[in-house]
C-alpha cells in the first residue's frame, strides 16, 4: 500500500509538471558526446566555473547552460558550433505531437597488443569492457510533444566471455561477497590474443547478451527532468575519475530526478545494482546532490548518499529530504558524502576539487574504523589558436585504503558479464582506480570543431595492497585471520602495505569527424609499464610492459 501511494504521488507530480512547455525533446545527451568537451572549453575560455558536474544533461539543461554565455562572446566559433549541435533534431516529424527515428550504427574495431602473457583481463587494458563498441546497434527513438522521450537499442557483437576463459572461484570480495565463492575472470581470451576485433568471427562462441547499453525513458521541461534507463553517469568534473559516481561504468540502471536553474541545481539519483549471484539481495545507491553558483567565478556542490543492501527496502529510506547518515543502520547501509569546488580565477584557467568521506563520524560515534577519505585536485588551462582549442590539465588524487570498504555494506559493485550472470566484473562505484591509490595525471588536448581532436596523456598510478580482493580487516598478530567480516582497520596514508604496484601509462589518441553519415574514425595507443615496489627492501620485481593499439570507425544509417 505504501509503495502504491508513493508511485501515485510521483504520477501526480509528473502530471503537474507536464503543463510546462519545453523547447526540445527531453533527451539526455550521452557522456560520449563531444558537446561536453566543447562546453567545458567554452566555459574555461569565458572565465566562469565549469558547468554542472552532474552529467549527462538533458537537452533543456544544456540549452540553459549555454544561455549563461553571452551571445556576443569573442569565442564565437565555438559558441556557434555548440548552438548548432544542440539545435540538430534528426527525428522524423509525423505530427505536432509525435516524431520518431530508427537508425543503425555500425562500428568496426581492431585491438593489438604486444604482451598477451601478462595483460590478460579487462582491468589490464585501457580500452576494454566499457569502452569497446558492438559491431551493430539498432536504435529506436520516440518523442511526444517535446515532453516525453523514449529510446532503446539492440546490440549485436561478440561477448566478453568465451569458453576458453579462465574462470576460477574467488573466496571473498569485500562486503559484496564476504564469504562464499564467486566466479571471476582471471584470463579472458579476447584480451590475450595479440590481434583481435569486435567482428563476429568463427572463433566467437558467444554473442552479446547484456543490452541495451543505452536506453532512456525521459520526461522533461525547461527547469526539470525525470529519467530512467541505462547509461553512463558522472558526478564531478574529474579527469582521471570522480569520487562518488564515476563515468567508467557504461550501463548504470538508474532513476534520476533533476531541477535546475541558472544558479542552482538539485538532483535525486537512484542506482539499481542487483547481485548477479543472489537474486534475493537488493543493492541500491541513493543520493542527493545540490550545486550552487555562489558568484560569477565560484561553484560549490555538496552530496550525501548511501549504499543500501537487504532482501527488501524500507520505504522511509526513499525519503530524499532525509540526511541518510542519521539512519544509523550499519547492517543495511553505508553512507558517503562529498564536497566539490569549481573556481575560475581568470579567463582560461579552471580549478576543480573534490573531497569524499565514507561513513563520516560524529563526536559521539566510535572510532574503530580507519579513516576513509578521498581527494582530487585539478588545474586546467585552455586557450584558442586560430580555429582550434588547446587544453592542458594536471590532476592529483589520493584515496585512503578503506575508502569504499565497510564490514556490512560497501561501494563495490558486481556486474554479470553474460546474461547478467557470472562471471562477474568487479568495479568501484566511485573512483575508477579504486581505494588505496595515488594518481598523478597530465593531459594535453587539441580540438578543431567538427574536424578532429588529438590528446596525449601521462598517468602515474601507485596502488597499495588493499585491492578489492584483499581483506579490509588485517590481523597484525595472525595475518591468516585477516577478513572482510570485521571492521576495516587499514589506516593511511595510501598506498599501504609492503608491496606497491606502480604503473606508468603513456597514451596518444585521435578522432576524425566527417559529415558523411556521421562517419567517425578513431585510434589510440597506450604504453603501460608495471612493476612491484617492495617497500622494506626498496627493490623492484615483476616488471612488465605492454603496448596496446586500438583502431576503429563508426558510421550511422
Amino acid at each position: 500500500m505504501k509503495i502504491r501511494s508513493c508511485l501515485f504521488l510521483i504520477v501526480l507530480l509528473t502530471a503537474s509538471m507536464l503543463n510546462a512547455e519545453s523547447s526540445f525533446p527531453p533527451k539526455k545527451i550521452p557522456l560520449t558526446s563531444v558537446l561536453y568537451e566543447e562546453m567545458d572549453t567554452l566555459y574555461r575560455l569565458q572565465g566562469v566555473p565549469l558547468p554542472s558536474g552532474s552529467r549527462p544533461w538533458s537537452t533543456q539543461e544544456a540549452s540553459l547552460i549555454l544561455s549563461a554565455i553571452p551571445a556576443d562572446t569573442k569565442f564565437q566559433h565555438l559558441y556557434s558550433t555548440i548552438k548548432e549541435r544542440m539545435g540538430q533534431n534528426s527525428l522524423k516529424h509525423v505530427s505536432n505531437h509525435f516524431s520518431y527515428l530508427l537508425t543503425t550504427n555500425l562500428a568496426t574495431e581492431a585491438y593489438l597488443h604486444t604482451n598477451p602473457r601478462s595483460f590478460t583481463t579487462s582491468p589490464d587494458w585501457i580500452y576494454a569492457y566499457d569502452q569497446r563498441q558492438p559491431l551493430a546497434r539498432f536504435i529506436m527513438e520516440l518523442a511526444f510533444s517535446n515532453r516525453f522521450y523514449f529510446a532503446t537499442s539492440v546490440d549485436v557483437g561478440a561477448s566478453s566471455v568465451t569458453d576458453d576463459d579462465t574462470l576460477p572461484n574467488i573466496e571473498a570480495i569485500g562486503a559484496l561477497y564476504p564469504s562464499g565463492e564467486v566466479t571471476y575472470q582471471t584470463m579472458a581470451k579476447q584480451y590475450t590474443d595479440s590481434l583481435a576485433s569486435n567482428l563476429l568471427l568463427p572463433s566467437t562462441d558467444k554473442t552479446l547478451a547484456d543490452w541495451p547499453m543505452e536506453s532512456q525513458f525521459s520526461l522533461g521541461g525547461d527547469w526539470w527532468h525525470l529519467s530512467t534507463g541505462r547509461t553512463r553517469l558522472q558526478w564531478g568534473n574529474g579527469a582521471s575519475g570522480n569520487l562518488v559516481v564515476g563515468s567508467h561504468i557504461a550501463n548504470h540502471n538508474h532513476l534520476s530526478i533533476s531541477f535546475f536553474s541558472e544558479v542552482v541545481k538539485l538532483q535525486f539519483l537512484y542506482l539499481f545494482l542487483p547481485d548477479p549471484t543472489n537474486a534475493e539481495i537488493q543493492r541500491m545507491f541513493m543520493g542527493h546532490r545540490i550545486e550552487a553558483q555562489l558568484n560569477r567565478n565560484l561553484r560549490f556542490t555538496i552530496t550525501e548518499n548511501i549504499m543500501y543492501k537487504d532482501e527488501s527496502i524500507h520505504i522511509r529510506y526513499l525519503d530524499p529530504t532525509y540526511i541518510y547518515h542519521n539512519l544509523y543502520d550499519s547492517n543495511r547501509l553505508n553512507s558517503i558524502a562529498s564536497l566539490e569546488l569549481d573556481w575560475a580565477p581568470i579567463s582560461g584557467l579552471s580549478l576543480h576539487g573534490q573531497l569524499a568521506i565514507d561513513q563520516f563520524r560524529l563526536a559521539n560515534e566510535p572510532d574503530t574504523d580507519a579513516n576513509a577519505m578521498g581527494v582530487i585536485f585539478q588545474l586546467a588551462y585552455a586557450w584558442q589558436e586560430q580555429e582550434g582549442y588547446w587544453t592542458a590539465t594536471t590532476e592529483y588524487s589520493q584515496t585512503d585504503p578503506v575508502l569504499y570498504r565497510r564490514d556490512k555494506v560497501d561501494f563495490l559493485i558486481a556486474r554479470g558479464m553474460h546474461n547478467n550472470w557470472p562471471p562477474v566484473l568487479i568495479d568501484y562505484l566511485g573512483y575508477s582506480y579504486g581505494s588505496d591509490s595515488q594518481v598523478l595525471q597530465t593531459k594535453l588536448s587539441y580540438y578543431r570543431p567538427n574536424l578532429f581532436s588529438a590528446e596525449g596523456s601521462v598517468t602515474i598510478h601507485r596502488q597499495g595492497e588493499l585491492t578489492y580482493d584483499k581483506p579490509h580487516h588485517v590481523d597484525s598478530i595472525t595475518p591468516d585471520n585477516s577478513n572482510n567480516s570485521e571492521y576495516p582497520n587499514v589506516s593511511g596514508p595510501s598506498p599501504s602495505g609492503d608491496n606497491i604496484t606502480e604503473r606508468l601509462i603513456v597514451g596518444l589518441a585521435g578522432t576524425c569527424y566527417t559529415d558523411w553519415r556521421n562517419l567517425v574514425l578513431y585510434a589510440q595507443a597506450n604504453w603501460i609499464g608495471r612493476r612491484i615496489y617492495h617497500r622494506p627492501t626498496k627493490t623492484y620485481a615483476d616488471e612488465a610492459s605492454d603496448l596496446q593499439l586500438v583502431m576503429g570507425m563508426k558510421i550511422g544509417f
